[in-house]
């Protein structure tokens, strides 16, 4: 609870400065202030290797996620922005089947499963380039960095079976061999499960590419792509948001 209400803090008084911020450039310079929200998709490509049907690290995959942005035009060409994001959990389960079975023996086998869940949340603080297109259209070049927050839960758990004895079949030599093993009977035993749970925090570069169309005066729609560096991974993320510029 205590890292939850650190990490909230943080949020808050970035938020602040960057109001703060814009209160006082605003007046002076006569620019505007725009404040959004995105919906987009998280896609996660994580480092890893696979062994035994088991993917090591966990943790690459898709969901939803949303977004809070605060932003500031210093004049034609720039800008800076603040967002806060937080995406949905990414679920990965790996299985794996029985191994080779000794010759004619019944003996008990373990069924592993592993599930993991991640869901990131990240704070990232922009300066953009923007060249006008049109009266109601600019493109936006994004640059800046991401501080990220990742939850990662692990859950190991397994089943425990029983397999059966093996065949056994003579060949032309009189030399016994095995045909294969028979079928699996599980018995049902479900293991003691186990759970690992850790939070990381870090920080990396995020890029991005955007368009602010607008409709009339004061609204907004904003669609784009951004890529933030994460531990072992890339973060990339399609959104798509409404705002007010004030």
């Amino acid at each position: 609870m205590g890292m939850r209400q650190r990490a909230a803090s943080v949020v808050f008084r970035s938020f602040s400065v960057l109001a703060f911020v814009s209160i006082a450039i605003c007046p002076a310079s006569a620019q505007s202030v725009y404040v959004a929200g995105a919906l987009g998709a998280d896609i996660v490509f994580a480092s890893g290797q696979e062994s035994i049907g088991l993917s090591f690290p966990a943790g690459g995959g898709e969901s939803l996620s949303g977004a809070a942005r605060l932003g500031v035009l210093l004049e034609p060409r720039w800008g800076i922005e603040l967002e806060v994001s937080r995406a949905g959990e990414i679920r990965e389960t790996s299985r794996t089947g029985p191994g080779p079975l000794p010759l004619g023996i019944a003996r008990p086998i373990f069924f592993p499963e592993i599930e993991s869940r991640r869901r990131v949340t990240t704070v990232s603080a922009t300066a953009s380039i923007r060249q006008q297109v049109s009266d109601n259209v600019a493109l936006a070049y994004l640059g800046g960095v991401v501080f990220h927050r990742t939850d990662n839960r692990v859950d190991y758990r397994g089943i425990r079976g029983l397999s059966g004895s093996s065949s056994f079949v003579f060949n032309e030599s009189g030399y016994t061999v095995v045909s294969g093993p028979s079928d699996i009977f599980p018995v049902g035993l479900a293991l003691p499960s186990s759970r690992i749970e850790t939070v990381q925090y870090g920080a990396g570069p995020v890029v991005g590419f955007e368009a602010h169309i607008g409709y009339g005066t004061h609204f907004l729609i904003i669609p784009g792509i951004r890529m933030h560096g994460l531990p072992a991974s890339w973060l990339v993320r399609p959104s798509i948001a409404a705002g007010w510029n004030f």
